[in-house]
C-alpha cells in the first residue's frame, strides 16, 4: 500500500467516526428536546411517543427502501447526499410552526441519519478489513459520545432566545462542513484484506446468522429508545426531579468506555455478546425499585454501560455472515432497529397508561431477557 502515514490511513476512518458521532448527537439531542417540544406544541405523553416514533419510522424505512443501493453505486455518493439532507432537514425543523411541520423535518432527519448510519459502518468494515472488529467498538463509542454531549448542549440552548431550536442550528452547520469533507476524501480501502477475509467475502450471505443479529437489535434498540425518550418524564413523575437530562447524559456517557472496551477485547466477543444484555436487563429491573435520585443516576450509568456492549458486539459478526455485502447486511440490521424502536416507543404510552413508568420499564427488562437467549446462539453459527 502506498499510503503509510497515520493520516493517510485513518483520514477516512475519522470521517466515518464523525458521521456516527453526529448520529448520536442528533439522537441524544432529540431525546432531550422532546419534553420541551411537547410543551411548546401542547402534546401529551402519548402524543410525544408518536412524535418520537416519526423519526424512528423513518429510520426503519430508509434502509428498507435503499438498503442494497450503497453496495451497487458506492458508499461515498450515499454519504455525501444524505449528509447534505441532514442539513436540509434541520432547516425545515427551524421553520416549523406546528407539530406537523416539525414531524416532517424529523422524518427527513431520521431517514438521512439512518442511511448514514449503515453506510458509514459498512464503509468502515470495507476500508479496514484487518482491524474492523476493533473499529466497531470505536465507531459505536462515537455514537454514544455524541449522545452524551447533546443533552448538555440542549440544556445550554434553553437559555438562548431560540431555545431548543439552537441545537438544530448548530447541527446544520456541522453537517455542511462534514458534507464538504466527504466530497474531498478518497474512499479507497486503507488496508489489504487477508486470505481469511477474502474467503469470507466469497462464502455468500448466511441468512440465519443475519436474522439472529437483526432480532437482537430489534429488541435492544426498541428497549433503548423506549427508555431514553421517557427517562426525563420518568424522573419528573416518580422523583419530582428536573434533572432527567443529566441522567440521559450519564446513560450515554457509560456507553463510551463500554464500547471502547468491546473494541479492545473483541477476541472475547462470543461471550460479551450475551453478557451485555444480561447486565442491562438486571440493572433496568433494579432501577424500578429505586426512589432516591442519586441511586437512579448510578443505576442509569451502569445500565448504559451494559447497553453499550450490545451494538458493537453484534457488528463484529456482520462480516462473518455478510459474504461481502456489508452494506446490505448492516442495512438489514438498521431496518430491524428502526422497527423495534418505532413499535416499542409508540407502545410506551400504552404501557405507561396500563402499568405506570415502573411497570413499563419492567416490560422492557423482560424483552432484554429474550435478547440474552438469542445472543447466546450467534457464536455457534460462526463460519
Amino acid at each position: 500500500m502506498k499510503k503509510t502515514s497515520y493520516w493517510a490511513k485513518n483520514d477516512l476512518s475519522l470521517l466515518f467516526l464523525l458521521s456516527i458521532f453526529m448520529n448520536g448527537f442528533e439522537t441524544g439531542g432529540y431525546q432531550a428536546c422532546l419534553l420541551y417540544v411537547g410543551q411548546e406544541y401542547d402534546l401529551s405523553i402519548g402524543q410525544q411517543g408518536m412524535l418520537a416514533a416519526v423519526q424512528l419510522f423513518a429510520t426503519m424505512i430508509a434502509p428498507l427502501l435503499l438498503g442494497a443501493l450503497a453496495d451497487k453505486i458506492g458508499k461515498k455518493i450515499m454519504l455525501v447526499i444524505f449528509t447534505a439532507c441532514r442539513a436540509l432537514s434541520a432547516g425545515l425543523i427551524l421553520l416549523a410552526t406546528s407539530s406537523l411541520i416539525f414531524a416532517a423535518g424529523i422524518f427527513v432527519l431520521g431517514f438521512a441519519c439512518s442511511i448514514v448510519q449503515y453506510v458509514a459502518i459498512a464503509g468502515m468494515q470495507d476500508a479496514y478489513p484487518l482491524t474492523r472488529n476493533r473499529r466497531m467498538g470505536y465507531i459505536t463509542a462515537m455514537f454514544a459520545l455524541g449522545a452524551v454531549i447533546a443533552p448538555l448542549v440542549v440544556g445550554l440552548t434553553l437559555t438562548t432566545p431560540w431555545g431548543w431550536r439552537s441545537f438544530f442550528v448548530l447541527s446544520a452547520l456541522i453537517f455542511l462542513v462534514l458534507t464538504f469533507c466527504l466530497v474531498k476524501t478518497d474512499f479507497a480501502p486503507r488496508e489489504e484484506a487477508s486470505p481469511n477475509e477474502l474467503a469470507q467475502v466469497e462464502g455468500g450471505m448466511y441468512l440465519k446468522g443475519v436474522a439472529l443479529l437483526c432480532t437482537i437489535m430489534f429488541i435492544y434498540v426498541g428497549v433503548e429508545n423506549g427508555f431514553c425518550f421517557f427517562l426525563n418524564s420518568f424522573m419528573a413523575d416518580t422523583l419530582n426531579s428536573s434533572r432527567g437530562y443529566l441522567a440521559l447524559s450519564l446513560f450515554w456517557l457509560a456507553m463510551i468506555p463500554s464500547r471502547f472496551l468491546c473494541g479492545l477485547f473483541a477476541q472475547h466477543r462470543s461471550r460479551l455478546i450475551y453478557i451485555a444484555p444480561l447486565g442491562a436487563a438486571l440493572m433496568l429491573a433494579l432501577l424500578t425499585s429505586l426512589t432516591q435520585e442519586i441511586l437512579v443516576f448510578a443505576a442509569v450509568f451502569v445500565f448504559g454501560f451494559f447497553c453499550g456492549g450490545v451494538y458493537p458486539n453484534v457488528l463484529t459478526y456482520v462480516a462473518d455472515f455478510a459474504g461481502g455485502r456489508t452494506a446490505t447486511v448492516t442495512a438489514a440490521i438498521t431496518v430491524a432497529t428502526g422497527i423495534g424502536a418505532t413499535v416499542i416507543s409508540a407502545s410506551f404510552g400504552f404501557l405507561h397508561e396500563q402499568f405506570g413508568f415502573n411497570g413499563a420499564f419492567l416490560v422492557l427488562a423482560a424483552l432484554l431477557g429474550v435478547d440474552i437467549l438469542i445472543a447466546a446462539m450467534v457464536p455457534r453459527l460462526q463460519r
